[in-house]
């Protein structure tokens, strides 16, 4: 059972992280339903900017949107796990640490780079598949900042 449920949380991210480039990459075809459905109905996430919680309601698409046309708006051109790790809580619940890369171009200057940095996520499986419920990321805002793109 463990070995599934560790198995499907590395699915689901995998999944995550592909839809999320082709997002970055080609918005006019971007599923942000799919992607949206990997959240849960209610989550939590935190940040050194504070705690914000929320319901996945119909407008969670629409807000996943504007976030990947700010991150091309920045230079973006690659945005993927590239390695994860998956810790078993319990029979219900995983905690997953994953390791994204941002690649970008810097639009004022033509500079490229790379931030790299890590999310922490849990995942519950309650009704069989697995859903994020709550992250923890850092600073994201400071993080464009030291790379000149924001």
């Amino acid at each position: 059972m463990m070995r599934t449920l560790e198995a499907r949380a590395r699915a689901l991210f995998r999944d995550y992280s592909q839809r999320s480039n082709a997002a970055l990459h080609a918005p006019e075809r971007a599923d942000l339903d799919a992607l949206a459905g990997a959240f849960a109905g209610h989550f939590v996430g935190a940040s050194p900017a504070g705690v914000m919680g929320g319901a996945k309601d119909a407008s969670f698409p629409e807000i996943l949107r504007r976030g990947f046309e700010a991150y091309r708006a920045s230079g973006g051109t690659r945005f993927e796990i590239i390695n994860l790790e998956v810790e078993m809580l319990d029979d219900c619940n995983v905690m997953v640490r994953a390791d994204w890369e941002f690649d970008y171009l810097r639009p004022r200057n033509g500079a490229t780079g790379t931030i790299a940095f890590r999310n922490i996520y849990f995942v519950n499986f309650a009704g069989g598949e697995p859903k994020i419920f709550a992250w923890i990321t850092p600073d994201e805002a400071q993080a464009m900042k030291d790379h000149g793109l924001a």
